[in-house]
């Protein structure tokens, strides 16, 4: 049976925003109305501009979170198309990556893009199944994802002294994401091999 590729991707698209969406739900903090400032319009106000600016995080995160993803896996998919090589060295220049952190970088667009051929080449009606008929036992898909977090914690420890802002908070934004990305990643692995 031939694979629709087309299709798989898609599916590992749409489950990349979802995860990313979760990510961002779990990161970025959501402003909290207060009871009082209802009786206070101008405090109202300043509740929905904070709960605008909210959305614009959650939708900035995302996309943000996504952009080397999406690339990562157009590069499998033309890749697997064409039956030649991914360009990973293109999705790696199109990064703004400084350049201390390029090779951490490289390392996890090479990992990431092992992960989605993976996925690509499976047969399945959804992404579980991809990722069951991929990986076959849970230990299989554990071990990769512990991989991508070990690659991906690599890179944070790589550009967070490069990053601009207060030290504190950036490693404090980069825990926040690592751990809700390994506790999500974990939760799945435990719906789709229940």
């Amino acid at each position: 049976m031939e694979v629709d590729l087309d299709f798989n991707r898609d599916l590992i698209l749409t489950h990349e925003r979802r995860f990313a969406g979760h990510v961002a739900g779990e990161v970025v903090d959501k402003p909290v109305l207060a009871m009082w400032m209802i009786l206070i319009p101008v405090f109202f106000v300043f509740y929905f501009y904070q709960l605008k600016r909210y959305k614009s995080g959650l939708k900035d995160f995302s996309e943000n979170f996504l952009l080397t993803r999406e690339r990562t896996l157009d590069a499998v998919w033309e890749a697997s198309t064409t039956k030649t090589s991914a360009d990973l060295d293109r999705v790696v220049e199109l990064s703004d990556i400084p350049p201390e952190a390029l090779d951490h970088y490289r390392v996890w667009v090479e990992l990431l893009a092992d992960h989605y051929h993976s996925l690509i080449q499976a047969s399945g009606g959804s992404y579980d199944e991809l990722v069951k008929t991929a990986y076959k036992k849970k230990s299989n898909y554990l071990k990769r994802l512990e991989q991508l977090n070990q690659v991906e914690a690599d890179l944070n420890t790589a550009l967070a002294p490069l990053l601009p802002g207060d030290e504190e908070t950036i490693e404090t934004v980069i825990k926040s994401i690592q751990d809700s990305v390994k506790r999500l990643r974990q939760s799945q692995s435990k719906e789709f091999f229940s």
